[in-house]
């Protein structure tokens, strides 16, 4: 073999090399960059939504306009088990939940939702229209529950206890504080949350 040819393989070997030695630094740095992102999905997780009235308790009276003019209270619901969905609507995930709870309420996965629609200027998406729901201008009803995180949602027994409460940040935890409400155990993985306030 010439010089020219050793030469031709000792770069190819040292580019190869090269190649080697930066799909190992890529590989690593990516390891890293997942353990970081594992490491701060770690620290997320137990952080629990604060506010609201807690377990327990018995809810208060309420009572708000609807969309369609008339009203609804805790006199109207007496009796039946029931949620209530406060939502803010500037709030990104209140734009997934409160439609899907809406929908699963009107199919009857859910008990009755009752959406409480937190906007200065009384006014919602269409997208939250339903039989139950109502816009609060100045935070009467959210003050009454301590209410201060959005979206959020109450389950109420049929003798007015608050039987399950927390943040619903997608609408599985939607359903899993709807289960709890139910005294169905939710297991760890499936949405599950702390019912204590």
């Amino acid at each position: 073999m010439s010089i020219a040819g050793w030469i031709a393989v000792a770069l190819l070997f040292a580019l190869v090399l090269w190649l080697g030695f930066a799909l190992i630094a890529l590989i690593r740095t990516q390891a890293g960059l997942r353990a970081r992102i594992e490491d701060l999905e770690a620290a997320i997780a137990p952080i629990r939504l604060e506010g609201g009235l807690p377990v327990g308790r018995t809810a208060p009276d309420w009572e708000i306009g609807t969309a369609d003019g008339g009203s609804i209270g805790a006199a109207s619901l007496a009796g039946t088990r029931h949620a209530l969905l406060f939502a803010d609507t500037g709030c990104r995930a209140c734009d997934e939940v409160v439609p899907a709870a809406v929908a699963a309420a009107a199919a009857g996965t859910l008990p009755p939702v009752v959406v409480i629609a937190r906007d200065e200027d009384g006014e919602m998406p269409a997208s939250w229209n339903g039989p139950r729901t109502g816009v609060e201008r100045g935070g009467d009803v959210s003050d009454v529950f301590h209410v201060d995180v959005s979206p959020h949602l109450f389950v109420i027994d049929e003798g007015g206890a608050i039987v399950a409460q927390g943040g619903a940040a997608s609408f599985a935890d939607v359903e899993a504080l709807v289960r709890e409400g139910r005294g169905i155990q939710v297991l760890p993985g499936q949405g599950s949350r702390t019912s204590d306030g």
